[in-house]
């Protein structure tokens, strides 16, 4: 009957594109494919939590899935709810070959969530120990804080995960990927961040950097007699008198005249 409204789906009923979030999470790559060449645009389609298949797929840990839709163009920074991306649900599993594609497909290593929450907070509060060190080594701040302050280092479970955190330089000496990718940067990001407790050495003295090392009492008494002795003798010399200036009038008339 013409002007008749829709009914609206039943319950549990799929959303268009939905096949392809189902075909994510649970690894059915030639299901994946086959709706994708279907219809290439619903790569990035959303779900009712805002997820793409991506995020799916970081999430179950399905690598080749998520090899596949990174080569072709889903969006790697997509945020789902509280900002969460792809990496983060990675990161949160434990999921260390999919958070290799996530970063190798152009994925921020410092992205945080709505709630300041980085990859390595994920992976640090998991104890995913080879997530934690793979991260460090791209580069992954160790003094990124949460909205409730808290840095990566306040998460930690496990005695290894706080090792590696209190001493990432040590990353840098077994690095096996350096020949392939840049060396870890081991610097401001990477560096322990308890800089306000760490003990200033201290500075050296104006007067030790100027007169060297400290003289003797000896040596000091002579130098204050010798400059007594230098004061005296200003004293008895006194200021010297000017000399007279000499008339040379007459000596000017003289060449003068002899000149003509």
């Amino acid at each position: 009957m013409a002007g008749r409204s829709k009914k609206p789906a039943a319950h549990g009923a799929k959303v268009p594109s939905q096949g392809l979030h189902d075909a994510a999470r649970a690894g059915d790559l030639d299901g994946l494919r086959a709706i994708y060449f279907s219809n290439p645009t619903v790569i990035n389609a959303r779900d009712n939590h805002s997820r793409t298949p991506l995020h799916l797929a970081a999430w179950s840990g399905q690598t080749e899935v998520a090899e596949f839709l990174c080569s072709h163009k889903a969006d790697v920074g997509a945020a789902a709810v509280d900002d969460m991306a792809a990496i983060h649900f990675a990161s949160q599993k434990g999921h260390l070959e999919i958070v290799r594609i996530l970063l190798r497909s152009g994925a921020s290593v410092n992205a945080c969530t709505r709630k300041g929450m980085s990859a390595l907070h994920y992976a640090v509060q998991g104890s995913h120990l080879e997530v934690v060190k793979f991260l460090i080594r791209k580069g992954a701040s160790l003094c990124t804080k949460t909205k409730a302050g808290k840095r990566p280092i306040d998460l930690v479970k496990d005695d290894e995960v706080r090792s590696i955190l209190t001493s990432p330089e040590e990353l840098s000496k077994s690095n096996k990927e350096s020949q392939t990718n840049k060396p870890p940067a081991v610097s401001a990001t990477n560096v322990k961040c308890d800089i306000d407790n760490v003990e200033a050495e201290p500075k050296e003295s104006s007067m030790e950097k100027k007169e060297g090392p400290a003289i003797t009492q000896e040596e000091e008494e002579d130098i204050k007699k010798s400059q007594r002795v230098r004061n005296e003798e200003a004293v008895d010399i006194g200021p010297q008198p000017k000399r007279a200036k000499i008339a040379l009038s007459h000596l000017v008339d003289g060449d003068t005249q002899e000149e003509f």
